[in-house]
């Protein structure tokens, strides 16, 4: 009789093994779920950074109507930062009207957009070489096909009220597409080895390479 308590208390013990392992194998959870399902745990801000594309924004005043923002990357292997007041369209036309043609643009709101080279660089499809140091952008279009694309010596101006072109360092050609969906917010970004400038329904671009010594 004894034999058979033993035989029995063994065979629950086993039963027990067994059920416990089928329990596991179908019913494991991360405990670090528990008390937030995957279904709730927050998105993260929407981030400005695109490491896939070389680059981040960083929005240095979000209080004012047009955000002061300034773009951190590499064109293609060289780095440029980009600094920039970012209007919205509002329900505005924006070329020809609120951008002009014929007539020099700040190419943002408020002061006059600022773009920063660490080294000598190569720009436009001209390959005109422009030293390192920090210019203002400006542009100039006549037309939504047609535009020129302006580095300034003097960095800090208020829009374009005090431009003087005898103080330009390089003029390029900027090339102009449609935008694939249009951009409430004017905004710079890196595509490879191409700054683009992307507002409403249009992205102009232009190439930068480093400069051959």
């Amino acid at each position: 009789m004894l034999r058979n308590t033993i035989l029995f208390a063994a065979s629950l013990f086993l039963f027990a093994g067994c059920g416990t392992e089928g329990a596991t194998a179908d019913t494991t959870t991360d405990t670090s779920t528990d008390t937030m399902p995957i279904a709730a745990v927050p998105a993260p801000a929407e981030a400005a950074e695109m490491p896939d594309k070389g680059y981040k924004i960083n929005v240095i005043d979000g209080t004012i109507k047009s955000p002061r923002k300034e773009l951190v990357g590499k064109a293609g292997d060289v780095p440029v930062v980009i600094n920039y007041g970012s209007p919205a369209v509002n329900e505005r036309v924006i070329y020809g009207d609120l951008v002009p043609y014929n007539k020099v643009w700040r190419t943002g709101a408020n002061e006059a957009t600022r773009i920063t080279f660490s080294s000598d660089v190569m720009v436009g499809e001209s390959n005109k070489k422009l030293a390192a140091g920090t210019y203002s952008l400006f542009t100039l279009p006549t037309s939504k096909e047609d535009w020129t694309v302006i580095f300034n010596k003097v960095a800090d101006q208020w829009g374009a009220y005090d431009y003087e072109e005898s103080a330009d360092a390089v003029r390029i050609k900027g090339a102009s597409k449609p935008a694939i969906k249009k951009a409430e917010r004017m905004d710079f970004a890196l595509d490879g080895n191409l700054v683009e400038l992307m507002w409403d329904d249009l992205v102009v671009t232009f190439p930068v390479s480093g400069a051959t010594k």
